[in-house]
């Protein structure tokens, strides 16, 4: 497994403690999200609504993030193959929600950091909050760069407010190099990546919530990608 975790003791890893939620969870989590998603590594045949599976995407992606600091925390091989269940889960579910094969979703998410996968977790657990201009708080509202923010704070990576600063302190990865979690910035507006194609989550702007989407076609060639860990 990779060996570059960052700071796993994250302030909602410790809230989650004090809520009781801890080790004796996770079998009852694995089991909820196995029969909420099931096996299949088939694609669905379109993109669905928007948000349309954000309930179960939530639930799943807080499930896998208490089992990654459980994991963390204590070191135990057992939890770290419930954490992997979970995360997979999740990204079916991702996969499911613009209609893309399951099976890459799956792959890339397991392919990237263990900071990069606890990063992409921390913002499914925020899709469909809605969207607030100048703010980054958990269950409540996230402008697009309080998301990355956010996200990339639970995984124990400071990044800037400002979305051109994210980018610009992020090292400059190629769109066929860029992996689940990195950063995705076009001119105003910056994004996550969820690994696949043009998958991305973000915060999408005033009216709307964060969702689980694609890169604008518009903005094809004035999109970069970065990696927030430093080489």
């Amino acid at each position: 497994m990779p060996n570059h975790l960052t700071s796993p003791f994250t302030p909602s890893a410790l809230r989650r403690v004090a809520r009781g939620i801890g080790s004796l969870a996770i079998g009852g989590a694995v089991a909820f999200t196995a029969v909420l998603v099931g096996s299949t590594d088939a694609a669905a045949e379109t993109e669905l609504a928007v948000n349309a599976l954000a309930p179960q995407i939530t639930a799943t992606a807080d499930h896998a993030v208490r089992t990654f600091d459980t994991y963390t925390e204590y070191g135990e091989f057992a939890d770290f193959m419930a954490y992997e269940a979970l995360r997979a889960d999740t990204a079916r579910l991702a996969a499911r929600q613009l209609g893309y094969v399951e099976a890459e979703m799956v792959e890339a998410w397991s392919s990237t950091s263990l900071p990069h996968q606890r990063a992409v977790l921390a913002a499914m657990t925020q899709v469909g909050v809605p969207y607030r201009s100048h703010t980054s708080v958990e269950d409540e509202g996230f402008d697009c760069s309080g998301l990355t923010l956010y996200a990339w704070g639970e995984a124990g990576v400071e990044l800037n407010r400002i979305s051109g600063d994210q980018i610009r302190a992020a090292d400059n990865v190629g769109r066929d190099g860029a992996e689940a979690g990195d950063l995705v910035h076009y001119p105003g507006h910056v994004m996550m990546y969820l690994g696949v194609d043009d998958a991305i989550v973000h915060s999408v702007n005033t009216g709307r919530t964060v969702e689980i989407d694609t890169i604008s076609n518009r903005r094809a060639n004035s999109v970069r990608f970065g990696d927030p860990i430093s080489s």
